[in-house]
């Protein structure tokens, strides 16, 4: 059996000279990242604890993603300051297409005399993990107790591209809403609960955060 050989689109190789190239490359590369709405180059206070309030009346915020619609009932005003030790984007587990990036931050005592440093911090399939040598001093309640991993639901493009930014070791403020998810999918309800709880631990204890707002480096993203 013979084959015969692919021809090429076109006839004519098409050249990029630098010119036209870096210009490029520059226009993708704003066109990717997010775009600051504010400035604002005040401090971000990191040695306090989460500021959260919780709502009389929610309004729930539907979003429909492809084929399901998630209602987004919020709990919770909340505002998080903190150093960001790692963020993971995802794109394929069964929630990312509504909440396409978690953060992992820290706050209080773990930012006292940089405490945080000390240890190696990393995320996968919805989980921060973090690992100490013997001489840290502190147990996995302590180090839960003032760190969190935020499942991040952005309230638009812009807000997912600064989340996804965000640069580890450095100071973040996000503020949003704790948000109860529920949608319907193959004929069942199902759930999605924030925690509303800084000193829980293990399975359901991360943060759902609707996010409205970020501020990173003195832009603020809203």
């Amino acid at each position: 059996m013979n084959s015969a050989p692919v021809r090429p689109c076109s006839s004519r190789p098409i050249m990029l000279t630098a010119g036209v190239l870096l210009p490029l490359v520059l226009l993708l590369g704003l066109a990717c990242g997010p775009t600051p709405t504010a400035r604002d180059a005040s401090p971000i206070v990191v040695s306090e604890d989460p500021a959260q309030e919780a709502v009389d009346r929610p309004q729930a915020v539907i979003l429909k993603r492809g084929r399901i619609e998630y209602r987004l009932t919020p709990k919770a005003r909340y505002t998080l300051r903190g150093i960001v030790l790692s963020r993971s984007g995802y794109s394929y587990d069964a929630m990312a297409k509504l909440a396409p990036c978690d953060v992992a931050m820290c706050w209080g005592e773990l930012v006292k005399g940089r405490q945080y440093a000390q240890l190696k911090w990393s995320q996968s399939m919805r989980w921060y993990w973090w690992k100490y040598g013997e001489g840290f001093g502190h147990d996995e309640t302590w180090v839960a107790r003032w760190s969190s991993n935020s499942h991040i639901i952005p309230a638009d493009e812009n807000l997912e591209r600064a989340a996804k930014s965000l640069k580890e070791g450095q100071p973040a403020e996000l503020e949003g809403d704790l948000v109860f998810v529920n949608w319907t999918a193959g004929g069942e309800t199902r759930w999605w609960r924030s925690s509303l709880t800084r000193d829980d631990q293990g399975n359901g204890s991360c943060e759902i955060l609707y996010l409205r707002r970020v501020k990173q480096g003195g832009k603020v993203y809203e």
